[in-house]
């Protein structure tokens, strides 16, 4: 298991603590987590702390990338944290093929800043 959750109030802020490959049953425990949050929020914000990451599992790329597309709409911003430059990269190219969801690059050394960005 290579992501963990990080609790945070309020409920429409999903935290999550990734290091290392992620799989398909990590792919599943976010959705079910979404799922659950959807229930009572319309828009959900993502604060996720990236380590370290060697990728992801075909089948949770896959899986990802369909339920992604499917609640696209019930997504407003995303915190990337990492000192992994190349996910800077990463998060203008989702602000460019996904323009209603808003995506920042902090480094750790901006984690604060992050936070209150995620949750303002």
């Amino acid at each position: 298991m290579t992501v963990h959750f990080i609790p945070y109030k309020p409920d429409n802020i999903i935290g999550l603590d990734i290091d290392g490959r992620i799989d398909a049953e990590d792919i599943d425990r976010i959705v079910k987590a979404v799922d659950k949050k959807l229930k009572t929020e319309d828009k959900l914000r993502i604060y996720a702390e990236v380590n370290s990451w060697s990728g992801m599992s075909l089948r949770a790329f896959i899986n990802d990338l369909k339920f992604s597309l499917q609640h696209l709409q019930n997504f407003e911003k995303e915190a990337i944290v990492s000192d992994r430059k190349w996910l800077e990269t990463l998060a203008a190219l989702g602000n460019t093929l996904f323009p209603s969801i808003e995506v920042k690059y902090f480094t750790f050394d901006e984690r604060d800043k992050a936070l209150e960005w995620v949750f303002n």
